[in-house]
């Protein structure tokens, strides 16, 4: 009997459809299997295996000499499994009378849909004793490290900080974060749908990849002597912050750096964004006078001035319009360059400026190393901020010190240059990286970057700054036996709005030592000083310097130089006739000559001091005075006796009496006219003969 035709089709039909079905069965098992096999397995495994992360030892970080100045430790992490918790709330209670949080907060990670939460990371010793001496089910430890710096707040702003998972986040460990770090390793371990293990399974550990440690350029010691002298200057003077840098001046390491107020790396997250911020790369400021250091090497290394070529110093300088006074309102009269250098005479250097001329005088500028990034390796250098339009006002004030900012560490870079025979190193803060075995695996060479001046003009500058710590400003940062060479700057902080406070100034000083054979160069500098001592670098940042220095050089094991105490010691100082002087006449004389000044009694002029004048001292001298009533009667004036003075001294005393001075002759006053203790009219004239 024959199939009727409408079956066979029938059955072909449902013959294709089972064939096609199979088709795509078995493209589908297939899909399954070779394209989505590896993610589906990856989710089973998810499923069933928790994965427990070991972390990786973060490298340690040492100062050049092998100090541990960063290190890492196991330290025990609170885990819950939720799933294994069977009194969540009870469990909630008594962890947190142990670990210090809030019961709902962690009541909360308790009851979570997740196969393990983190309770508290990074516990101490005794909270992780007291929660295991509970026992609570489901509550379990991984061992995590945890970043420590042994020394607190030293070398803070340098080292940065690590965050709780392990990465580094400002400092060097910032910048180095993925040589230190290393790589996470894990523990698998199977479980069931609860998250306990399984019996007789065996857990797969992946081994974590230490970190590689590096060594700094940084001298524990020599880090220790600044902050020192720091904490000192800032208690001293009343500061409100202060900073220092120390370099060596041929290979560009950095020995120490330290800002103040400081904070402590191991609590960072107690202290304000701004306790943190390193003011020594990342903030600019108007250097002052130590920028005459950059206009004089620029005239010299054009030959457009000499050591011998005279300069004459009213007290101002005019220059399109605008009066630009010098910090000696009475004028130094004639100077030669090395005066200029000695005194730090602006009048002189606006005069430098002008031979320069502006083409000249910033492309030096930026041969130095300023308005750029030094390329020191921290985090967030500042670039400084020059003038973008220059006029003859600009140049001028450019000249010295005054409208272009820089930073600290730009200054450094710049006077090592001087020291280093005009060579200009790139700084840098790490020397070495070594692998997990403590075996160097990378040195950093010193790398020389620009020459600024030839070897010969940078050795005349350094003669003209030694001569500023014997003779001129930097008095107080003369170090017996040592040869010494710097600059001391005082400038005004700017008006965000333009203009400058009147009252606010920056203190600093810069130099290098020893002189003849440059170990380190050093800057220190202190913001807004408000004690009694005064404000200018001279008098608040050069003695930070010597005592800086001073311990520097013995720890160095720096010898004194046998003849350094007798060619160059300075000459005693003879303390100058300051009554009848006001206050603010008296702070300007006596820092010219390197002499501090002391109040004992309020008045309205000086009247008596010690010691008296004639004596001979050393430099750095607190002249104690009282203050009274001036000597003026009514209209008049007694004549005071200035038989034996300087002609600067003898100006200062007459003038301040109200009565003008007649000079005749150079030399000392060995006569006068009217004679001391004359009655006389205000504005009267006093005639003093001067002789050699």
């Amino acid at each position: 009997m024959s199939t009727p035709k409408s079956f066979r089709t029938r059955a072909g039909l449902l013959l294709a459809v089972f064939v096609v079905a199979l088709f795509g069965l078995v493209l589908r098992l297939g899909f399954l299997q070779f394209v989505r096999g590896p993610m589906l397995t990856r989710l089973a495994i998810a499923q069933w295996m928790r994965d427990a992360p070991v972390d990786p030892r973060r490298g340690v970080i040492y100062d050049r000499q092998g100090r541990e100045l960063a290190i890492s430790a196991d330290v025990d992490s609170i885990v819950a499994s939720p799933a294994r918790i069977t009194e969540p709330r009870e469990t909630a209670k008594k962890l947190a009378a142990v670990l210090g949080l809030a019961e709902d907060t962690i009541y909360e990670l308790l009851t979570r849909r997740q196969s393990r939460v983190y309770v508290a990371r990074r516990v101490t010793e005794a909270q992780a004793a007291a929660v295991r001496a509970l026992a609570l089910p489901g509550i379990h430890f991984d061992i995590e490290t945890a970043r420590f710096y042994p020394f607190g707040t030293l070398a803070s702003h340098v080292l940065g900080f690590a965050g709780r998972d392990g990465q580094g986040l400002d400092g060097v460990e910032l910048t180095y974060d993925s040589i230190l770090r290393g790589t996470a390793g894990k523990v698998r371990t199977p479980t069931d749908n609860k998250g306990n293990p399984l019996p007789n399974a065996y857990p797969e550990y992946v081994p974590p990849v230490d970190g590689r440690s590096i060594v700094l350029t940084i001298d524990e010691v020599i880090q220790h002597i600044v902050e020192r002298e720091l904490d000192i200057a800032m208690a001293k003077h009343q500061a409100q912050a202060a900073l220092a840098v120390a370099m060596n001046p041929r290979t560009g390491e950095i020995l120490a750096m330290a800002n103040r107020p400081t904070y402590d790396p191991n609590r960072f997250n107690l202290y304000p964004v701004e306790l943190r911020r390193n003011a020594a790369v990342s903030d600019s400021f108007e250097p002052g006078s130590t920028f005459k250091l950059v206009t004089a090497a620029a005239a010299l290394n054009e030959d457009l001035v000499r050591e011998t070529d005279r300069f004459y110093c009213p007290g101002y300088v005019v220059v399109a319009g605008v009066r630009l006074s010098c910090w000696r309102t009475r004028g130094h009269g004639s100077l030669n360059f090395s005066q200029v250098m000695d005194l730090s005479c602006n009048p002189g250097f606006v005069n430098v400026g002008q031979k320069l001329g502006q083409e000249a005088l910033f492309r030096y500028i930026a041969e130095f190393g300023f308005g750029r990034r030094t390329g020191v390796d921290l985090p967030g250098e500042a670039t400084g901020i020059m003038f973008r339009q220059v006029g003859p006002v600009e140049l001028a004030t450019t000249s010295f010190g005054q409208g272009p900012a820089v930073t600290p560490l730009q200054q450094v870079v710049a006077i090592s240059a001087i020291a280093n025979d005009g060579r200009r190193m790139r700084p840098r803060l790490v020397n070495q990286i070594k692998d997990n075995h403590g075996n160097g695996v990378e040195t950093f060479a010193p790398e020389e970057v620009a020459r600024p001046v030839t070897a010969e003009t940078a050795r005349r500058l350094q003669a003209l700054l030694e001569s500023a710590v014997v003779h001129g400003s930097g008095r107080n940062a003369f170090i017996e036996g040592y040869r010494v060479a710097g600059k001391t700057g005082t400038a005004q902080v700017p008006r965000p709005g333009g203009g400058y406070f009147p009252d606010r100034y920056i203190a600093s000083f810069i130099g290098f030592a020893p002189a003849d054979d440059p170990q380190v160069a050093l800057l220190v500098m202190v913001r807004d000083p408000r004690g009694p001592y005064g404000y200018y670098g001279s008098q608040v940042a050069a003695p930070a310097f010597r005592a800086m220095m001073v311990d520097i050089l013995r720890y160095l094991r720096v010898q004194p130089a046998p003849t350094a105490a007798s060619e160059l010691q300075p000459n005693p100082i003879v303390v100058p006739e300051l009554r009848g002087l006001t206050t603010t006449a008296a702070v300007a004389h006596l820092r010219d000559l390197g002499l501090n000044l002391r109040i004992e009694q309020a008045g309205v002029q000086i009247v008596d001091q010690t010691p008296k004048p004639g004596a001979q001292v050393a430099a750095g001298t607190t002249v104690i005075v009282s203050l009274g009533e001036p000597p003026v009667l009514g209209t008049t004036a007694v004549v005071p006796d200035v038989r034996g003075m300087t002609m600067r001294d003898a100006s200062l005393r007459i003038e301040s009496l109200g009565l003008r001075i007649i000079i005749e002759g150079t030399g000392t006053a060995n006569a006068q006219d009217p004679l001391p203790g004359t009655q006389v009219a205000l504005g009267t004239g006093v005639r003093v003969r001067f002789s050699p």
